[in-house]
């Protein structure tokens, strides 16, 4: 190899974070990479440039406009400016060549580098495990599996929500240019370039804790072709329940280094994190047709190369994580449950909450780009599910701040709408019992169970005769409540609310107790405990 080729390879090489090394008692630790002093500065360099550089066409376009009005001639202004992007230019090629030769001397980088290319010419156990002892630029990771290349895949048929159109051209363009500039900024925060790099330190420690604790990282590339930073502990010969796979759903600004996933992690689970296209590592940008392609990026992976059987795994979603969680849920209807944790039914009445005054625009932009209707979703999968909601949230209230006003207590009910309709006839008044019930304190609740008399045993026992009508196996919407009297569905609707839905106290971003994680209750269980 030419001596310019070596260079090369170090000038342009991935930045290094960390080493991991295996102890004498069999302990694994992590020690910084540290370079030296010229790669160090070079770096630094190299990382100011690629941010200058991310505003560069504002920055030149305002000078441009600032010299022009100054009476600057259009070919001064090329001039000077060319000028100083030539200068730039020559300041990264001289901090990449200082930064190569650096690298080149020092003999944890080389070695290194070493293992990172032996791995891609020749992808195996031996190879793998002697890359994963550095943490690195994600980018220059070795891809390990594409959805693509699964035979029949690309012929699979999805289920998507129906798209929505307006009628008004003027608002179709308006509500496209708000949608592209800065509303998924705003929907997304972890999506901005600045938040991911101000919280790279953090990020990285908690990956190294991931890591320690026996996490894998992969790089999965999605049908569009995003390249999605995942993370794997495998607990199936560990714990009683490693043989079931939870996948986790990151709210807006979560991220699998520091999110949801010590949860079922601590419940024994084995755990399959992932970030958000745009979100940390992972490429692209969370607009909706990209979260779904992801998710079930991570579908494929677990079922075909971490080989658990969809009725093995959980999908677990935190706040607007629900999304992608339902839209797997219902494309993967066989899982083992799925667990809601303090999500929403729609976002739409939360946007509108937060910009009342552009009402008009802000549904335009919701409904035709960002149509994140979890409810809608969650009522095209029939499998087991859990709802868990903060009592104290401030995030997914409309009306904010008080329990009334979760966008819990309307998904909930949207479910039990459309399982149970029977339940909600016209002269039940069921649902004016369910909205008193959600909306009220813990002593107000049991109030509520107190004054309808309600008997967990005789509502399981109506559950379990439903069930067997349907031999064992219910289907929805189903008959339960058909031939009952008020009384009966009042108290039908109560018990059903509190086996779907488990209250924590606390406000939006409290880390779930791991006592309240659980697959959730299934009503054909109901027929076991007749």
């Amino acid at each position: 190899m030419s001596l310019m080729r070596i260079l090369f390879y170090y000038m342009f090489g991935p930045r290094l974070f960390k080493i991991y090394e295996v102890t004498t008692t069999g302990r694994l630790i992590d020690k910084s990479y540290k370079p030296k002093v010229l790669e160090r500065w070079s770096d630094r360099v190299i990382i100011s440039y690629t941010a200058v550089w991310s505003i560069s066409p504002y920055a030149f376009a305002s000078a441009a406009v600032f010299m022009y009005l100054q009476s600057y001639s259009v070919m001064d202004i090329a001039y000077y400016l060319g000028q100083v992007a030539a200068g730039a230019n020559v300041i990264l090629f001289t901090s990449l060549a200082v930064r190569g030769c650096s690298r080149a001397n020092n003999a944890v980088y080389s070695k290194f580098l070493k293992a990172l290319k032996d791995y891609q010419a020749n992808p195996n156990t031996t190879t793998k495990q002697e890359l994963c002892k550095y943490d690195f630029d994600f980018r220059s990771w070795p891809v390990e599996f594409q959805v693509s290349t699964l035979t029949g895949e690309k012929n699979r048929e999805k289920l998507r929500l129906e798209e929505m159109k307006s009628n008004s051209g003027i608002r179709v363009i308006l509500s496209f240019i708000i949608a592209y500039s800065f509303a998924l900024k705003l929907i997304y925060p972890g999506s901005v370039s600045v938040i991911n790099w101000a919280l790279h330190p953090m990020l990285l420690k908690g990956r190294v804790d991931l890591v320690k604790q026996g996490g894998e990282r992969y790089k999965l590339v999605t049908s569009d072709r995003n390249q999605i930073d995942t993370i794997f502990i495998d607990q199936r010969k560990k714990t009683t329940n490693g043989d079931i796979l939870v996948i986790t759903c990151e709210g807006n600004c979560g991220f699998y280094e520091t999110g949801i996933i010590s949860t079922p992690l601590n419940k024994g689970y084995s755990v399959l994190g992932w970030n958000h296209p745009g979100f940390g590592s992972s490429t692209g940008e969370p607009y909706p047709v990209q979260e779904e392609n992801a998710v079930d990026c991570i579908m494929q992976f677990a079922k075909h190369q971490l080989m658990f059987p969809e009725r093995k795994i959980i999908l677990y979603g935190w706040s607007i994580g629900g999304y992608t969680a339902t839209w797997a849920a219902m494309n993967y209807p066989s899982i083992h449950s799925l667990v809601l944790d303090a999500t929403f039914d729609d976002i739409l009445p939360l946007a509108i909450m937060t910009m009342p005054l552009l009402k008009g625009i802000v549904q335009d932009v919701i409904r035709l780009h960002f149509n994140l209707n979890i409810a809608e979703q969650l009522n095209r999968y029939d499998g087991t599910v859990l709802l868990i909601r903060r009592t104290n949230d401030e995030i997914v209230c409309s009306p904010a701040n008080i329990l009334a006003g979760n966008r819990g207590n309307m998904l909930l009910t949207k479910l039990l709408l459309r399982r149970y309709p029977y339940l909600f006839s016209d002269d039940s008044d069921s649902l004016t019992i369910l909205n008193k019930f959600l909306s009220a304190n813990i002593n107000g609740r049991r109030l509520i169970i107190e004054t309808l008399e309600i008997d967990d045993k005789h509502c399981l026992k109506l559950i379990a005769n439903e069930n067997q009508k349907n031999h064992e196996k219910i289907s929805y919407p189903c008959n339960l409540g058909q031939n009952c009297d008020i009384k009966t569905k009042q108290q039908l609707t109560i018990f059903l609310t509190t086996m779907y839905m488990k209250d924590q106290p606390s406000s939006h971003c409290t880390p779930l107790s791991v006592e309240l994680f659980q697959p959730g209750w299934d009503p054909v269980s109901a027929i076991s405990m007749k």
